[in-house]
């Protein structure tokens, strides 16, 4: 059974979530967090967070990792074409995305998802698409940082699109999600926020990355209480709470500093929302908060309260409790949603996948490139084994082919005073009326005796004084209890295919008077033969 590793690589601390894909559905093995250190340079920070993820796991953790692009530097483009036709769509998209880039296309790695069709006056639907760019310089970087920690992802996703199998194969986490079912995910980082917009059982029909997240309320506290970043961190996290849920003095002036830093949140949140809904005509019904931040007391409420929409924080399936702590759930909700992705297959699964081109994911080739070597010398191997087995079989039936042709020669030669090495002739000629075997009786005495003995049923109480056998005539002589059983010795000897008949001599009673004495003569002639011979 495959396990796939969906492996958050968020700024703040680095998830895992480790599915097991089975025939039917799939089981969720271990959920891993490691915080990374908040000093140092970027990559050396997430390099020491993913060994330490990678030790936590159990031994052979995964036979694929999904992980998402990490970091806010990710274009997100909205496209409408007039064809769905795929061919099409990436000999179009090159000009499409080349026109909407400061920079030369051949400097990024981008990819597609289509999220709805639309019927036109033509045969053919149209199709809306969600592009996703990044620049290869960065994107190379983190395959090369994985693959120092020899982590080679499958798929590198975009984060919005990663909650693509979770709208599909969790619809059930979404009901209730208002006005014509949609929902927005809205996956609150520590530096970057995700929105993935779509439909419970559909999928995602929009989607975007912006910077922003719990660093700024951080930020926010920290100038309050005029405090380090550090401690103001802190804090929120053992003590933060919004709206309602903030209580006491300080936990008030700090709810109203969380609320000033969610604005730039709000300030692209916003106008996301209202994206989606001129590009569909659609309203979204309800949000659905998860990373680390939504984990804040209060935090969802206040967001209602800004928003103007039912808001909730995600709650993952109920087979995840035993491997992710409820409390856990809203930060472990994209390592599983990347986890899904991984096991995603056929139709079900999103296309979208930057690794692409020169930067394609090489394991499987690698693998059997490695082995080709092994795999050819086995193959030789095997065929020189399979042409010496034939060589010697061959050789070993010719020699006993040969055996036996002499012995058949030897045997008519003897009998017949001719050779024949004709297996079949010569047995025709030893059984013919001429030859020397015809002579031979079928049947022989003691033949004949042990089939008397076997046709006697065991039950019957007899006792023979006299046996007297020769192949053309049996005469039993005998005792037993009454004629009645004299009578069932005969038929049973009738059943014989070479006794021809059976007659009955005198039966009479002994002087005690408590047996009957009886004869039989039985005549022998087999089917096939005349006169008892053959």
């Amino acid at each position: 059974m495959a396990r796939i590793l969906g492996l958050d690589l968020g700024s703040h601390s680095v998830k895992g979530v480790v599915l097991e894909a089975r025939t039917k559905g799939h089981a969720t093995r271990s959920f891993v967090e490691v915080r990374r250190a908040q000093e140092g340079e970027r990559a050396d920070t997430l390099r020491a967070a993913v060994t330490e993820l990678l030790g936590k796991l159990p031994p052979g953790h995964a036979d694929q990792v999904v992980v998402a692009l990490p970091g806010p530097a990710l274009i997100t483009h909205a496209l409408s074409l007039p064809f769905s036709d795929g061919k099409r769509i990436e000999a179009t998209l090159p000009f499409e995305v080349g026109s909407l880039l400061p920079f030369d296309i051949s400097d990024v790695v981008y990819d597609y998802q289509v999220v709805s069709l639309k019927e036109t006056d033509g045969k053919e639907k149209a199709s809306d698409l969600l592009v996703g760019v990044v620049r290869k310089e960065e994107l190379k970087s983190l395959v090369d940082l994985l693959s120092e920690l020899k982590v080679d992802p499958r798929i590198v996703t975009h984060p919005g699109l990663a909650y693509q199998n979770l709208l599909q194969q969790a619809a059930g986490l979404f009901e209730g999600s208002g006005e014509g079912g949609v929902v927005a995910v809205v996956d609150i980082g520590h530096e970057r926020t995700s929105v993935a917009v779509g439909k419970p059982g559909t999928g995602v029909q929009f989607a975007r990355t912006f910077a922003g997240g719990g660093r700024d309320l951080s930020k926010a506290l920290a100038t309050e209480f005029q405090t380090s970043l550090a401690e103001a961190h802190h804090w929120k996290e053992q003590h933060g709470a919004m709206a309602s849920a903030a209580r006491g003095p300080d936990a008030e002036r700090a709810a109203a500093a969380f609320t000033r830093g969610l604005q730039p949140l709000l300030r692209e949140l916003r106008p996301t929302l209202k994206a989606y809904t001129a590009r569909t005509r659609q309203q979204v019904g309800a949000l659905v908060i998860c990373g680390g931040t939504a984990r804040m007391p209060g935090l969802a409420e206040q967001l209602s309260k800004d928003l103007n929409l039912p808001v909730r924080v995600l709650a993952l399936p109920s087979d995840t409790a035993e491997s992710i702590p409820t409390a856990e759930q809203p930060t472990a909700a994209q390592a599983y949603a990347l986890a899904l992705r991984g096991n995603a297959a056929g139709a079900r699964a999103p296309r979208f996948n930057y690794r692409r081109g020169e930067l394609a994911f090489k394991g499987d080739f690698d693998y059997v490139k490695d082995k080709l070597g092994l795999l050819a010398s086995f193959a030789a191997t095997l065929l020189l084994l399979l042409i010496a087995f034939g060589v010697v079989r061959n050789s070993v039936l010719s020699r006993r082919e040969a055996q036996v042709d002499a012995a058949l020669c030897e045997t008519t030669q003897r009998i017949l005073g001719r050779c024949e090495k004709d297996y079949n002739r010569a047995l025709n000629m030893l059984k013919g009326v001429e030859s020397p075997a015809a002579a031979l009786p079928k049947l022989s005495a003691v033949n004949l005796l042990a089939e008397v003995t076997q046709k006697v049923p065991q039950d019957l109480p007899v006792k023979f004084d006299r046996i007297q056998i020769d192949t053309e005539r049996v005469i039993l002589q005998g005792e037993t209890d009454s004629s009645k059983q004299v009578d069932t010795l005969s038929n049973a000897l009738k059943n014989h295919a070479c006794f021809k008949e059976v007659k009955q001599g005198k039966v009479e009673r002994t002087r005690d008077g408590q047996k009957v004495t009886f004869r039989l003569d039985v005549q022998v002639q087999c089917p096939g033969t005349e006169g008892g011979e053959s």
